[in-house]
């Protein structure tokens, strides 16, 4: 009887994870968009405007299950901030950078962004252009309508 209900078990955990994994791939299917983005970004002098009351992220951890977290420090125990995000749209430009609309879901601020992503043609910046209302129109740090950070791959 203990081999029945261990398979069962079993049997139950993988149709378990094919059901995540199904979920997981059905947000952002294309798998190109995951390689461009996905992974670990830093900037140690990361600084947010004067008057911001956004953390001073020093890290980001972007997963290709569509769930983030970011650090203050670049050895951390333990995130600052967590969320999921979807890849609404992507473009590439005549440069080759590659750039996204994203819907990001920031857990500790219950709160929806809309973000511009921008990966340089190198998979190697980061740039991010955020506001609470709407998508930002393009990449542009003075902005005052919308907030800014840029991070490396690490």
């Amino acid at each position: 009887m203990k081999t029945r209900t261990l398979m069962f078990f079993c049997i139950l955990c993988l149709a378990a994870l094919i059901v995540i994994g199904s979920c997981a791939t059905t947000q952002n299917p294309d798998k190109m968009v995951f390689e461009r983005f996905c992974g670990t970004w830093a900037n140690e002098a990361y600084e947010p405007e004067p008057g911001s009351s956004e953390p001073s992220l020093a890290k980001w951890i972007v997963n290709p299950d569509g769930t983030f977290t970011g650090y203050e420090y670049l050895i951390e125990t333990g995130p600052a901030v967590v969320g999921f995000y979807t890849v609404e749209k992507r473009w590439t430009d005549s440069d080759g950078n590659s750039f996204y609309h994203v819907k990001v879901y920031v857990v500790i601020t219950d709160g929806t962004r809309y973000e511009l992503w921008r990966i340089d043609k190198y998979n190697a910046v980061w740039e991010v252009q955020w506001s609470n209302i709407d998508y930002p129109a393009k990449i542009d740090p003075k902005d005052k309508h919308s907030s800014y950070h840029i991070h490396y791959r690490f």
